[in-house]
């Protein structure tokens, strides 16, 4: 069975008031005008019966006068009409009523066919009315003189011819009968039309009292709509204000309330951000509805633990903030220190599982300097992923003169210059040869791309920008935009000898399932084959999930990518994963070529790495090459490539045709 939608069951709650009364007057007015119809009727007949008795008395006496028999046939067509109602009230009075039998008495007293069902009803369903009943209680007393008449007619018409005696006492029966029937006829009449008064006052005062019930129902209505209508307004103000799962004031509200702190400048006062420090693995292990029952459960302590004028706000996620107005800092301080011990002594339990968590909080007082909305919402906010950085379930208070966390306000406003460079497409492509060390040369272009960020007509190198990048997760976008402009560069340059471009991924990349499908697009878009590409990963992400690393690349070996491993000596226990991993080439880190001649160890490393790279299957490219002398020791040692200032500076990515073949007494530092 269809239910109705509730919008339907709503407009029938409204509405059906409304609906009730129409029919009600309606229905009144339909049963006034029935009723006045009928009383109209009624009267037409009695006035009709009056005239009838009159006329016939009236012609007894003009018989009795003058002899003329015409005035007999007169009295009797006067006498048929009270004889024909009497017969019709007799036929309503029968048990059961005698409609049909009615009809024609009332059509034999001269009412009209139109107006006797009306007079029926009345008759029928209104004698019990105390004023219908005297009128009839009359009409019949009336009827019952009037009836006198029969035998006086009788008698005339068994008569042909009346004596002057006959005459002289049929008129004094007459006088005698009109003396007695004229005052009833009077009265019933009157009483007629009394009642007919009162039941149209009657029904006067039963329109009035529907009218006026519509009225009040109107009203009644209104104001509840109007009532209804606030309260949704004021729902519609509570959740645009609040929030839906800790009925706490939202960011937006929360706003308001510190624009309206932050105008009155002389007094002092603070903020406070608190971030949930382990809401994640709760939320993980626990699932939402055990995330949700820890949100209102830190609401309920934290909004117990502050001020009366304090403003507590649940910002989104596990974040909430403070509003402290008039506080001092000390105050302050204290009040977030054990807001910090609150929400540690929390026990939270799920499932059978017992949670623990803490916050970090960040402290900033708003006295002493004008803060904006925005410095002010952006210094908690640093102050609280200090206290996160700083070790979690701690305490920051914001400090513009403390060193580490103005370095880490430099990062954030990287992510933001990072962000609008992407989106504006502000980064460039520079390449730097790689070469044989043996001079022997190889066919195709062989380089590694490099990453420039044009910013304010200045080009900046990766590591003004990357640090940034990798530490708040921008790197898979940066290595997208890398690799989908590499492709496009290189596939401009089909009719070239294929070479091999090195292009470098960051860790988070190899964790991100959507990079594979982006790539594979990537490739078919820009028709260039995946041989030519090699991939360089650090030793440290490599090896950070070493699995994962081994997954990933094996994909992308699988598509005919190559792979080198970049930094390789940074950790020497790497060593030992070196046969694990699908790699073609191993990057000697520069920070042992740049000093190797002046370092033995250095050396020796070298040495070490390129012996255990080759045992491997692995060739080896060693980096910061920068001279003709580091050159030669490179080649002594059996190093594979080069990669330096000796060989070739970083210049702009332009793929072309094949690089010359190194000469090393040649090669240019500069």
């Amino acid at each position: 069975m269809t239910r109705p939608p509730k919008t339907t069951l709503r407009l029938i709650a409204v509405a059906w008031p409304f609906v009730l009364i129409v029919i009600l007057q309606t229905a009144l007015a339909t049963f006034s005008l029935q009723v006045t119809s009928s009383l109209r009727a009624f009267v037409t007949g009695e006035s009709l019966w009056s005239k009838g008795q009159h006329d016939a008395l009236y012609y007894l006496n003009r018989y009795a006068e003058s002899g003329n028999r015409s005035f007999v046939d007169r009295y009797h067509q006067a006498m048929a009409i009270p004889m024909g109602d009497r017969s019709a009230r007799l036929a309503l009075e029968a048990s059961p009523a005698d409609n049909a039998a009615a009809f024609e008495g009332f059509l034999k007293g001269g009412n009209h066919p139109d107006d006797i069902p009306n007079v029926i009803w009345l008759f029928r369903y209104f004698r019990w009315l105390p004023i219908m009943d005297a009128s009839i209680r009359d009409w019949r007393t009336a009827e019952g003189v009037l009836m006198q008449l029969l035998p006086i007619g009788e008698g005339i018409d068994a008569s042909r011819h009346i004596s002057d005696v006959d005459r002289r006492d049929i008129t004094r029966q007459l006088d005698e009968i009109n003396a007695l029937v004229t005052p009833l006829t009077r009265r019933f009449s009157d009483r007629l039309g009394e009642g007919t008064r009162q039941v149209q006052t009657v029904l006067f005062a039963a329109n009035l009292a529907i009218a006026l019930l519509f009225i009040a129902l109107t009203v009644w209505r209104l104001n509840s709509f109007l009532a209804h209508r606030r309260n949704i307004e004021e729902q519609l103000s509570h959740s645009a204000n609040h929030d839906d799962l800790t009925g706490l004031p939202n960011r937006r509200l929360f706003e308001e309330k510190l624009a309206g702190v932050l105008d009155n400048a002389e007094a002092r006062h603070a903020l406070m951000f608190i971030d949930l420090d382990q809401f994640k693995a709760v939320n993980d292990n626990g699932g939402h509805a055990a995330g949700d029952a820890l949100l209102r459960r830190v609401s309920r302590d934290l909004s117990n633990a502050i001020r009366g004028s304090d403003v507590l706000a649940r910002l989104g996620g596990d974040e909430f903030g403070i509003v402290l107005p008039n506080c001092l800092p000390d105050d302050a301080l204290r009040i977030a220190m054990r807001l910090r011990e609150i929400t540690e002594s929390i026990d939270f339990v799920w499932s059978g599982h017992r949670y623990s968590i803490s916050a970090s909080i960040g402290v900033v007082h708003l006295g002493g300097r004008g803060y904006t909305l925005q410095e002010a919402l952006r210094a908690a906010d640093i102050a609280c992923y200090m206290a996160k950085e700083k070790g979690r379930n701690r305490v920051h208070v914001f400090e513009t003169s403390d060193a580490a966390q103005n370095q880490f306000t430099a990062n954030l406003s990287w992510v933001q210059r990072l962000h609008r460079a992407l989106e504006e497409d502000r980064f460039q492509l520079f390449s730097q040869a790689i070469a044989a060390a043996d001079g022997s040369g190889e066919e195709g272009e062989h380089c590694e791309i490099l990453l420039r960020l044009e910013e304010n007509g200045k080009l900046l190198s990766p590591g003004a920008f990357i640090p940034a990048a990798e530490r708040y997760g921008l790197m898979p976008s940066l290595d997208r935009w890398v690799i989908r402009n590499a492709l496009d560069l290189i596939g401009r340059n089909a009719g070239a000898v294929p070479g091999t471009y090195s292009i470098n991924l960051s860790g988070l990349t190899l964790k991100d399932d959507t990079f594979l499908p982006f790539f594979r697009e990537a490739l078919q878009r820009s028709r260039v084959p995946a041989s030519v590409l090699c991939f360089e990963i650090t030793e440290t992400s490599a090896i950070e999930n070493l699995d994962e690393a081994i997954a990933f690349m094996n994909a992308m070996r699988a598509m005919g990518c190559r792979f080198a491993l970049d930094d390789f000596g940074v950790g020497m226990s790497s060593l030992t994963y070196l046969k694990r991993l699908p790699v073609d080439y191993v990057k000697i880190d520069g920070s042992f070529v740049r000093d190797m001649l002046s370092d033995k160890t250095d050396w020796m490393t070298v040495e070490m790495i390129n012996q255990i790279s080759h045992l491997a299957g692995r060739r080896t490219i060693a980096e910061f090459v920068e001279s003709p002398e580091i050159l030669a020791a490179l080649r002594t040692i059996g190093v594979d490539y080069v990669q330096g200032y000796a060989i070739a500076r970083p210049a702009p990515f332009e793929p072309g045709p094949s690089v010359s073949a190194i000469e090393p007494r040649r090669a240019s530092v500069g």
